[in-house]
């Protein structure tokens, strides 16, 4: 029990405090106090950006294409709601247990605050709060603008200051805004438990209801949950008795200043609460995202780090912090084709299993992002995964012979002709490429793969055998700076080097016609869609639009689109890649017919460590890849493991292709995905509009025994770009130091300005 002296000096200190309350009301200016002795009634009444802000920040909605909802993202959930939305006797549940003068103070009630204070002296704790509804919107409204430790403490702390830093903030916003406009604020800021900010997202959790739904007695219950809403929590039922009380307290205050009748009082206070709890998760791994899991984590990443999303923000936790704030992100994502791609890759390679999958969908001539599918559940459980291995799984997967396709548009921009035919043995050793091991230069050989057959082939032969041993002599034929340099136009590189350095150029040497560069699925079914959109490229664009709370658009930037190949060379490959899928020679990809236009090519690395398949349509391009990961991660750690005498959804593989697993997927995809939509045609090849070696290019000069700098200067002046292809194997003898060959070749035709690598004899 208190003593009465104690009881004396807290009177003196509630009388002191209504003085210097009475004296803000009167004028705003109170020495000694914190409230700035030589500042004037304007400095006074001047409000911090947090108070006057129209809106708190509420969920951020990532939608598809046709608006639907794909995720949501908030560090409080809350829903804003205008005035008119929220029923009549919920504002006034609210209203008559926090502060029943609210219409008639000037934002402090000196009367409530003088009787709270002697009320809780007399009983020797805290019976009653003396705060209108004003000060406390705006105590939420400063811990809500506060973005650091230091804000969030000043305005928390337990000291006369802030206290009369809210009164004073008080007087002032009530000079600015109307009672109406403090209340709905209040509603939307106020937090009432179990992650539920503002009067409409309560309504959504405890009742599953939009707030113009709740009834009286429900209003009543939400209105006196914000005093303590642990203390007042509904779900807990150790508390639920306290609930009751507590709402039953609130009907009677509405009962008592004319709000409610006293029978509907009575019958209010009868029922029970009717809890009905439907939280919202946020995060792309809450419902309700499902198989969009690994699309919106892509959504948000692209948003953060890279120049997509460099309108939210300078620095990475500015865009963070804006991704939260009541975003409407409008995106690519096609949800009939995302399902599509989600039962294919789960059908024909299920979780249950060691392998995995992933499937990506582009739309080509504008790069939309249709789809992005992993066969392994998104989340961090046991059995799921957030390794998004649709865009490489962070150090990205060997393209095999889906590279093939570079140096084939490439040759045909050379002018070199389709009936170009090489011997192709079971194995072959280039005249140009050399290996190099520890430093070492050595030999360069390749065989074919046992799903592919030896013998003298023409290119399109070639291509649909996808023979190893051709495409080397090719690769000699037209360089390797020409088809690189045309994959990376097409938005190919490596997902990250040796070094972790992400966007690398790809591997220049003999060994990229067979992709050894580690690529994304995401880039290459970007890179396929250019050859569908008839040779432009549209770098793969996951986000359409984007608009704050209040609605006011936000720059997003353009689809950037190139044409990097003349339109009637990417006929010429469509042509030639429609042979793999369809015809007498779709051996290697015939599984991946469709029944209507399609043109691809498988892709498997040594030891099947990795096998694609990447097609298209005129309408969408899709790649497939099928892996074993290995458990370690980093650059050079990893390694996939080699899919032989495998079993891959319950059928067993002597060794998986390109034209099994992922073409069979691919397959199951497109299907549905073009169900109902027009079976477009692509269009076919002028063979008289194709750039012939004769006609169109230059010859490449003898460069053998020149320094570095006279073959430069002799590749300029025919017109040639020079490239430094590095240490040559010594196949005609030149002096040490000098060039030793180039690629192309002396005497083989070329493109003017076309690059020319340089490899020189090292001894």
């Amino acid at each position: 029990m208190r003593s009465p002296l104690s009881r004396v000096g807290t009177a003196l200190l509630v009388s002191v405090l209504g003085g210097l309350l009475l004296a803000g009301a009167a004028f705003p200016v109170v020495g000694g106090v914190g409230l700035a002795a030589k500042a004037g009634a304007d400095d006074f009444l001047e409000l911090p950006a947090g108070l006057t802000d129209e809106m708190p920040p509420t969920r951020t909605r990532i939608l598809d294409d046709h608006g639907g909802l794909i995720a949501t993202l908030f560090l409080e959930n809350r829903v804003n709601v205008s005035l008119a939305q929220v029923p009549e006797h919920v504002q006034k549940a609210l209203i008559a247990i926090e502060d029943n003068r609210f219409y008639s103070h000037n934002g402090i009630d000196t009367k409530g605050t003088l009787r709270a204070a002697l009320r809780n002296t007399s009983s020797g704790g805290v019976q009653q709060g003396g705060s209108t509804l004003t000060q406390q919107y705006v105590k939420n409204a400063l811990i809500a603008s506060a973005h650091d430790t230091a804000g969030q403490k000043a305005a928390t702390e337990q000291s006369l200051q802030r206290k009369l830093r809210e009164a004073r903030y008080a007087l002032a916003l009530e000079k600015q805004l109307t009672k109406d406009e403090i209340l709905i604020r209040y509603l939307n800021i106020a937090y009432f438990g179990n992650g539920a900010y503002g009067i409409a997202a309560a309504a959504q959790y405890y009742f599953g209801k939009p707030v113009q739904k709740l009834t009286i007695a429900q209003g009543a219950m939400l209105a006196g949950m914000v005093q303590n809403p642990s203390r007042f929590d509904p779900t807990n039922t150790e508390k639920a008795p306290d609930v009751v009380v507590r709402r039953n307290l609130v009907l009677k205050r509405m009962a008592d200043l004319g709000y409610i009748t006293e029978t509907v009082r009575a019958q209010g206070s009868k029922l029970p609460l009717g809890i009905d709890v439907h939280p919202v998760g946020t995060g792309c791994d809450s419902p309700p995202v499902g198989a969009a899991a690994f699309f919106c984590d892509y959504v948000r990443k692209e948003l953060e780090t890279t120049d997509v999303g460099k309108a939210l923000g300078g620095t990475l936790q500015a865009r963070q912090r804006a991704l939260f704030s009541g975003l409407t992100i409008r995106t690519t994502l096609d949800r009939k084709v995302l399902k599509a791609a989600q039962d294919a890759v789960e059908a024909r390679v299920p979780a249950e299993g060691q392998a995995r999958s992933a499937v990506d969908v582009v739309e080509p001539g504008t790069g939309h992002i249709k789809a992005m599918a992993v066969n392994q559940p998104y989340g961090e459980k046991p059995g799921q995964t957030k390794v998004n291995l649709a865009v490489g799984g962070g150090f990205g997967f060997q393209g095999g012979s889906t590279f093939k396709a570079f140096v084939l548009a490439n040759a045909i921009q050379q002018g070199i002709p389709l009936s170009t035919t090489f011997f192709s043995p079971q194995e072959y050793t280039s005249k140009k490429f050399v290996n190099y091991v520890d430093g070492r230069a050595e030999d360069y050989t390749i065989s074919n793969a046992s799903d592919s057959e030896s013998g003298t082939f023409d290119l399109p032969q070639a291509t649909h055998e996808s023979v190893n041993t051709y495409y080397l002599q090719l690769l000699e034929k037209t360089g390797v700076d020409g088809p690189a340099g045309l994959a990376e136009k097409m938005g190919v590189t490596r997902v990250r080097d040796e070094n972790g350095k992400l966007g690398t150029k790809l591997n220049r040497g003999g060994s990229f016609v067979l992709g050894t560069s580690e690529v994304s699925p995401l880039a290459m079914a970007g890179a396929y869609a250019t050859f569908a959109a008839r040779g432009t490229f549209c770098t793969p664009q996951a986000v359409l639009s984007i608009t704050d709370q209040r609605g006011k658009p936000i720059a997003v930037p353009e689809p950037q689109c190139d044409r990097v190949l003349e339109p009637e060379v990417a006929d010429t490959v469509n042509d030639v890649l429609r042979g793999v899928v369809q015809g007498p020679g779709a051996r290697t990809g015939g599984d991946a017919a469709i029944g209507r236009d399609v043109a691809g090519k498988t892709g498997t690395t040594n030891s099947s460590r990795a096998a694609w398949f990447i097609g298209y349509t005129p309408q969408l391009a899709t790649a497939v890849w099928v892996g074993l990961p290995s458990v370690e991660e980093g650059p050079g750690k990893g390694r996939p493991l080699p899919m032989r005498r495998v079993r891959i959804g319950g059928r067993y593989y002597a060794q998986v292709y390109g034209g099994t697993v992922p073409a069979a997927v691919f397959r199951l995809t497109m299907r549905t995905a073009l169900e109902g939509e027009p079976e477009l045609r692509f269009d076919r090849p002028d063979p008289s509009a194709l750039p012939t070696a004769e006609a169109a290019s230059g010859t490449v000069p003898d460069l053998r025994g020149l320094t570095r700098s006279e073959a430069r200067a002799a590749l300029r002046a025919a017109g040639f770009e020079p490239v430094d292809g590095g240490l040559a194997r010594n196949g005609d003898y030149v002096p040490r130091g000098t060039v030793a060959y180039s690629s192309p070749g002396r005497g083989d035709a070329a493109t003017p300005g076309q690059p020319v690598s340089i490899f020189t004899n090292g001894g």
